[in-house]
């Protein structure tokens, strides 16, 4: 491993915690599967709340079995034959933040009391980069997680949650990349998508450092990803989201970021959190305003909020969400 691929990665591992939630037994698991035979096995409650699932998803292409936060719509009971919008929340790195992350460091399940909307919050495996992952070119089904998130996991929402096909999503870090990433190569699946502190140009200057970093931080081999930089630089490049810019055109943009600098929220950060915090959001942000500016030269509308002073940490992408959620809903609803 390289010498700074090995640092950033401690500095990584070190930007936030795992949050956890304890979940309650529930029963009901809907009988539905995705085309490929995905499934869920189980079901629980979350709190005790009827509307919060955990879902356990036995997923073909990843080849393991995958956590979904999900919460369902008010009166999805009272109405049995309404069909439902979802907006999907995409995490980051699994150390920075889980499945569980949303709904534990947002006030997530507050907005989605009266959104009239699924909230489908899927985990993406240790670092999956929401891509089906080259593994050598052997064929795998194993962290295939593109297919999950952009196939499987709808087709099942639809089926077993009474999913209407109207979708929006926004991430944040590697979730906000997972945003942009699957619009531009599954052009359909999302009509909005947001990013937060998106690392969106992976195989730009520095991109392909921060990307293998992050792999190796999950101790995961970075080239089984898609392969080493200089000898697979065509599929590096059709992952990248700055470089397929123009395969956005006819989604919803919204951008956002800061400059690593500290900032307003940054006040109750940890002390030893803060460095990797600031050294993620400058790499952010710089990626997150070059693929403003690629968007724009291509004429592809984007909205953005290039904040400035502000790291890498939930207080901002809570605040993110506060900006973003209205817009989603009136998208969802036209």
């Amino acid at each position: 491993m390289r010498p700074f691929v090995r640092w950033f990665a401690a500095l990584a591992t070190a930007a936030c915690a795992l949050p956890g939630t304890p979940a309650s037994a529930a029963a009901g698991v809907p009988d539905a599967r995705a085309d490929d035979g995905s499934h869920v096995v189980a079901q629980t409650t979350v709190d005790g709340d009827a509307r919060v699932l955990d879902l356990t998803v036995r997923s073909a292409g990843a080849g393991a079995y995958t956590m979904v936060r999900l919460i369902l719509p008010r009166t999805w009971a009272a109405e049995p034959d309404r069909r439902w919008a979802a907006v999907y929340l995409l995490a980051g790195e699994t150390r920075l933040q889980d499945y569980r992350g949303w709904s534990a460091n947002t006030d997530v399940r507050r907005l989605a009391d009266d959104a009239g909307v699924l909230v489908v919050m899927p985990g993406a495996g240790s670092a999956g980069f929401f891509s089906d992952w080259w593994n050598y070119g052997k064929d795998l089904a194993l962290n295939q997680w593109e297919t999950f998130t952009a196939v499987e996991l709808p087709q099942l929402i639809d089926r077993g949650y009474r999913g209407n096909g109207r979708r929006a999503a926004a991430g944040l870090s590697l979730g906000g990349y997972g945003a942009l990433e699957l619009a531009a190569r599954r052009p359909g699946v999302f009509r909005y998508a947001a990013s937060f502190s998106g690392n969106v140009n992976p195989a730009g200057a520095g991109g392909d450092l921060l990307t293998s970093a992050i792999v190796a931080s999950a101790h995961l081999d970075p080239e089984a990803l898609w392969g080493d930089r200089r000898r697979e630089a065509a599929r590096w490049e059709a992952h990248d989201p700055l470089v397929n810019a123009d395969r956005l055109r006819g989604t919803e943009l919204y951008l956002s970021a800061g400059n690593g600098l500290p900032g307003p929220l940054d006040a109750k950060l940890p002390i030893d959190v803060l460095p990797g915090a600031m050294l993620l959001e400058f790499l952010c942000g710089a990626q997150t305003t070059a693929m403003a500016g690629r968007l724009r030269d291509l004429g592809v509308p984007v909205t953005t909020d290039l904040y400035g002073p502000g790291t890498h940490q939930w207080a901002y992408w809570q605040d993110q969400l506060h900006k973003t959620w209205p817009r989603m809903l009136r998208v969802l609803a036209s």
